[in-house]
Parts: structure tokens; C-alpha cells; sequence
């Protein structure tokens, strides 16, 4: 089974809880901890980088873009995402240590989603991901599944 194929399969449901979100609405919520391991159980390490940090009008940390360097079926991939703020200190902005540590959960979280882990969450009942990459055949003879090509290493640093 091919990384990208195990890394779209859904999360199981016991590691998936309910969030109220902002609108009164809740959301399915994954733990930064459950995304990370699957992330190390299905491709390994990974190396992270805080590509810039977004400060607020009054200097607080508001958010950040991490670049994230996967190494998926023998390719590797580079993901840039962008992760918020989402806790408050009784309704006051967190300091700069944890408010980065925040943002940089939310960005794992998110480019984990562009390569798969946890997209169901945000596709709800009409995910296919999963089903439709289940019925690839093998695009190379040493490969078992469809290997995605957003950014090479070497496009990444020649920037």
C-alpha cells in the first residue's frame, strides 16, 4: 500500500471529537499529537520550518507560514501552509512562545490535509480520496499508488 494511499485512509473515529466552532456550529476536531503520529507511523520524520510570522496590529504573534518537507513514496514533497492562533488566554493574546507553538499545530494540521491525513474531516460524507486513489494501478513498477508532484526539494530552495 503506497504512503499516500494509507495517509488518506479516515482517521478512526475514536480519535475524532466535536468542537464548537466559531457560528455556533460544531466541527470534527483532531489532536495535534494523533495527526503527528500518524504522520511518523506512515512516512517518518518530517522537517518543519517557520517560513514567516504574522503579528497583529498591536506586535502579537496572529499567525505563521510553515513550509513542511515530507518524504512520501520516494518523493520528496514540500508543503507551505499557513496556522492560526486558535487558544486565548482568558480572551488576551497568548505569549509569543505559545501563540507560535499554536500557529505551528495548526499549520501541521493543515498541510498534513494537503497530503491527505484528515481531509475527510473537512469533506465530510462526500470524501472519495480514499476509494478513488484505492483504485489507482501502480504508476511505476516500484511504486503502488499515485505519488502527487506539487513542489521538488530543489524548486523549494531555488526560490
Amino acid at each position: 500500500m503506497s504512503d499516500l494511499l494509507k495517509l488518506s485512509k479516515p482517521i478512526q473515529p475514536r480519535f475524532i471529537s466535536k468542537v464548537k466552532a466559531g457560528g455556533g456550529f460544531e466541527a470534527d476536531y483532531v489532536k495535534h499529537s494523533v495527526i503527528v503520529e500518524h504522520l511518523l507511523g506512515i512516512i517518518g520524520p518530517f522537517d518543519q520550518e517557520v517560513k514567516e510570522i504574522l503579528r497583529g496590529p498591536g506586535g502579537e504573534v496572529e499567525g505563521v507560514v510553515g513550509r513542511f518537507t515530507f518524504q512520501i513514496d520516494g518523493d520528496t514533497v514540500v508543503i507551505e501552509e499557513a496556522g492560526g492562533v486558535e487558544r486565548k488566554d482568558k480572551g488576551n493574546a497568548l505569549p509569543a512562545g505559545e501563540a507560535l507553538k499554536d500557529c505551528m499545530s495548526d499549520a501541521v494540521k493543515r498541510a498534513a490535509s494537503r497530503i491527505g491525513l484528515g481531509t475527510h474531516l473537512w469533506s465530510g460524507p462526500g470524501y472519495t480520496l480514499y476509494d478513488s486513489l484505492s483504485k489507482r494501478k501502480p504508476d511505476h513498477p516500484s511504486k503502488e499508488g499515485f505519488t502527487p508532484k506539487l513542489v521538488t526539494e530543489k524548486e523549494a530552495t531555488d526560490e
